[in-house]
């Protein structure tokens, strides 16, 4: 702050004949700072924009829903600062958010729509089954299982059609982002429910009680979950935590109907020569209905056709990758090679190695590309991304 010829500290706060009582009033009145009240100036004058003579608990109303909403967007509530009271005076009308509103103004495909009258005699049952379901209101758990290419997303099309044409609220979700983009409105599960990614530290969801995605939980008649089989335990038991909190508390999923699908035979191996390919679905389909043990913990022996004999003394990780890609080792790699033939490993950590070993044989040098990692939705940074690259999600 800058005035000419100061005879003394009064001198230095007065403006325009005004004696200001700090050196901070001084330098707004002089336009040197702008007042860091720009919230309560925003909420006054929503305030006043929105204040009719004879609702002036509906000025209150959406004066808490904007605050809420902001406290939303940074992680908080108002159960963090002991402010929990103010929601006590939204009616139910009010209740009714932009995310309930939004869900109920998705559009419904029409490949969803066609799917409906094309069910074949079992996807019509559980169809049948879960709709009876919907339109009783009564709670459940279904699982659909199948093997890839039964049917299982154009199950959950037809449901979504048929829920939505009802005006009610389905929520549609998946384990894997690539899962979730071929259902309509579909999501990750972790994104929508808020579940957390270091379930060791805590299974709850970070979802306030008294905010937005609560009530459009609340109001929710159906929730889709595909691709359940290739989730973690603790990421189901996140969810059933979240919905007994909101809803009922001595109820299975909190008393909300939920259809969890997947295949856990959903695994591949590479394996030479296409006769061996029918005896491995047989053998992967026995395996996954149990018909090849009697006990839970028995062990289970693979047929000879499709397993690789090896070397105790040789280096499996060379052996493998020599047997998957034998153009690299022979310099006549094509890129065509690396979009018909994969090696599945269930740890990251093996992954990285046969990566690098891979890499290893490719002509020409390496050139290693960086990522920027960030979790969704941290606005309070509890995941540092020291933290979220020492995941292995696969583990």
């Amino acid at each position: 702050m800058h005035v000419d010829s100061p005879r003394s500290f009064d001198h230095l706060r007065t403006v325009d004949g005004y004696k200001c009582a700090t050196f901070q009033e001084t330098a707004l009145r002089l336009k040197l700072l702008e007042e860091d009240n720009a919230v309560d100036l925003c909420l006054a004058e929503a305030y006043f924009r929105h204040q009719i003579p004879s609702s002036d608990s509906k000025s209150r109303e959406l004066i808490v829903r904007s605050v809420e909403q902001s406290l939303e967007a940074m992680g908080k509530s108002f159960r963090d600062f002991g402010l929990q009271h103010l929601n006590d005076f939204q009616d139910e009308e009010f209740r009714r958010t932009k995310d309930i509103i939004d869900a109920l103004d998705a559009p419904i495909p029409q490949d969803c729509i066609d799917a409906r009258n094309t069910l074949n005699q079992a996807q019509q049952d559980a169809f049948d089954s879960i709709i009876d379901h919907v339109l009783k209101g009564k709670p459940g758990a279904f699982f659909i299982d199948g093997p890839g290419g039964t049917g299982k997303t154009f199950q959950y099309n037809s449901l979504y059609e048929e829920v939505r044409l009802m005006n009610k609220i389905v929520l549609p979700t998946a384990t894997s982002g690539i899962a979730a983009s071929n259902i309509p409105s579909g999501r990750t599960a972790q994104s929508r429910f808020k579940i957390p990614i270091d379930s060791d530290a805590s299974l709850a969801c970070d979802v306030p009680k008294q905010g937005s995605l609560a009530c459009l939980i609340k109001e929710t008649s159906l929730i889709i979950w595909d691709e359940a089989s290739m989730a973690r335990k603790e990421n189901v038991e996140s969810l059933d935590m979240l919905l007994r909190d909101l809803c009922d508390e001595n109820a299975l999923f909190g008393g909300k109907l939920v259809v969890f699908g997947g295949d856990f035979r959903s695994t591949s191996l590479k394996m030479s020569g296409q006769e061996k390919i029918p005896t491995f679905l047989r053998f992967l389909l026995s395996l996954g209905n149990g018909e090849l043990q009697i006990g839970e913990n028995d062990l289970v022996k693979l047929p000879m056709q499709i397993v690789h004999p090896s070397e105790v003394t040789s280096d499996p990780i060379a052996e493998l990758t020599a047997i998957a890609f034998p153009e690299i080792d022979v310099r006549r790699s094509a890129p065509g090679n690396f979009t018909t033939t994969a090696i599945l490993t269930p740890l990251n950590e093996d992954v990285d190695v046969i990566n690098a070993t891979l890499i290893d044989k490719f002509p020409g040098e390496s050139v290693m590309y960086r990522t920027f990692v960030t979790v969704l939705d941290d606005n309070s940074a509890i995941y540092p991304p020291k933290f979220i690259h020492t995941l292995y999600q696969a583990e």
